[in-house]
């Protein structure tokens, strides 16, 4: 069976978990600060389970029992095989793993449900309250192409207005193409003496979201938007460098930005309305570039989460022709554009 390098990268985590189940649990730096606070005991897919004990996993239901032993070698075969794979993108096959996908996931991908932001599900065992507890968990690997946080779609867009200008610059705005068209019409127009002033989301049920977060988030996500062009910046830790004037907005919108990147990675989606509650409730499964994984922790340390998450995201461009970015338009005497907010991994 064929996956992916994410593909193949969760199955690794996931099989990593069944050998070393105490969590190791690191800050946003990604030093380690704790690794006797979990325990997984049983990690859930779908309606089976697998109760991991000292030297052997139980597969719930069919009361098939597999040696750590036996998956720690294959789960280390697997490691090499997503090591040498050059190609971030496309499918590829292991033999060598075949009968373990066969055996242990009945020749299924070992993943969540598609409608849920998490990818794995386990009972684990909270030492410092002495309680099981069921936790969910995102998965992200650093073995190959990062992991985007919210996806570029027509829910996505922002509407902005364009003052100061006539039809003459609308067209020579829009006839610059290649490559960087972006940014060079965003500095033409502002050569030409053009004002930018942001309208609205495009789609109400987003905006409604990013309002339950902050009234004003939607005006902060599209000020660092357009600044990303007008300064050709894409890191959030610079962008917001060029918001914040002293120590009061810095802790303002470190914080905003920080609730808004803990929400598209744990619960909110653009297009669904969302209530405040985020599915996935236990942190991030972080899969290092040479194999280790760590937990980045939400229950008892959610600021070293959101630091991280700060730390290591950025926007992105998506198609500038699928979402018509800063293609202007009219509508009467009135001029606007268009940009599309994209998340992801640096």
């Amino acid at each position: 069976m064929g996956f992916n390098k994410g593909e193949w990268s969760e199955l690794y985590a996931f099989l990593y978990l069944l050998e070393k189940p105490n969590l190791v649990i690191v800050d946003e730096n990604l030093e380690i600060i704790e690794t006797n606070l979990f325990r997984v005991i049983e990690i859930i897919l779908g309606e089976t389970k697998y109760q991991i004990s000292e030297d052997k996993v139980i597969k719930t239901g069919e009361n098939k029992t597999y040696k750590v032993a036996c998956i720690a070698k294959q789960n280390a075969i697997l490691l090499q095989k997503i090591l040498k794979q050059k190609k971030s993108k496309g499918s590829f096959e292991i033999e060598a793993l075949d009968a373990l996908i066969d055996n242990l996931f009945d020749g299924k991908k070992p993943k969540g449900s598609s409608k849920v932001k998490g990818d794995l599900e386990a009972n684990i065992l909270d030492k410092r309250r002495n309680k099981t507890v069921n936790l969910n968990y995102n998965i992200k690997s650093n073995l190959g192409s990062k992991a985007t946080l919210l996806n570029a779609s027509r829910h996505t867009n922002f509407i902005y207005e364009v003052k100061n200008i006539d039809d003459e610059v609308m067209d020579q705005s829009n006839t610059i193409k290649g490559r960087k068209k972006l940014l060079e019409r965003c500095t033409f127009l502002l050569e030409k003496g053009a004002i930018f002033d942001f309208l609205k989301t495009e789609n109400d049920v987003f905006e409604n979201n990013l309002k339950l977060i902050d009234s004003k988030l939607d005006e902060i996500l599209a000020k660092m938007l357009l600044l990303s062009y007008e300064k050709n910046e894409k890191d959030i830790q610079k962008l917001l460098s060029l918001i914040i004037h002293d120590d009061t907005s810095e802790i303002f919108y470190k914080k905003k930005i920080a609730d808004f990147a803990n929400a598209v990675t744990f619960g909110m989606r653009a297009s669904e309305v969302w209530d405040g509650t985020n599915e996935v409730n236990g942190g991030i499964i972080l899969v290092t570039k040479k194999g280790e994984v760590y937990l980045l922790d939400l229950i008892y340390f959610k600021e070293m989460v959101d630091k991280y998450l700060i730390d290591n995201i950025k926007l992105d461009s998506p198609s500038s022709k699928r979402y018509k970015m800063f293609e202007i338009y009219k509508e009467g005497d009135r001029y606007f554009f268009k940009l599309n907010l994209q998340i992801r991994f640096k």
